[in-house]
């Protein structure tokens, strides 16, 4: 798609705006976009190579910048080679870099667990035993850290969540 002010280059920033109920959309290249002072916050983002998706945004902001200087101790993988390649070396990576991976995962999930994709036809009652399991893997840590207030909360939830999946309910 070409760009709606010049006529000359590729689109390549697109802005949907929604007036009065009724959506209006513009189509800028690059450059028309920055004379026009169009505000977008990742002017370097690497469109054609998603695979340093997670490099990129830890980069980008929103993330501590004093790189651990650590290892990973299961592979060795360093911080900065991490934010450098986008890609996490092993599983401990993960645990061993929470504080900094935290925030970027979260930034491209939307959270930073990992759920995965659950058919309709496994049901509600599925969702919920799911659910039980991770709040029985919370009450562990909070019982490992004596926040006993925050167990008690989390062993309600598991009693109420056992009895709707007993009772067979499929609402919320």
């Amino acid at each position: 798609m070409d760009c709606q002010k010049c006529h000359q280059r590729q689109a390549n920033v697109h802005i949907t705006q929604f007036v009065n109920g009724e959506k209006q959309e513009v189509h800028l290249c690059e450059q028309c976009a920055q004379a026009g002072k169009i505000y977008y916050p990742y002017s370097q983002f690497p469109i054609h190579n998603l695979t340093n998706l997670l490099g990129f945004l830890m980069q980008s902001g929103g993330v501590d910048k004093h790189l651990p200087e650590d290892k990973c101790p299961n592979c060795a993988c360093d911080y900065q080679k991490i934010t450098e390649s986008g890609y996490i070396g092993c599983s401990a990576c993960y645990d061993h870099f929470s504080t900094q991976l935290e925030p970027v995962l979260r930034k491209i999930h939307g959270t930073s667990r990992h759920s995965g994709k659950i058919p309709k036809r496994m049901g509600t009652a599925f969702l919920l035993k799911k659910e039980v399991e991770e709040l029985k893997k919370d009450l562990k840590k909070a019982i490992e850290y004596e926040k006993y207030e925050e167990a008690a909360t989390i062993r309600d939830s598991i009693k109420a969540l056992e009895e709707k999946i007993v009772r067979g309910e499929n609402d919320d």
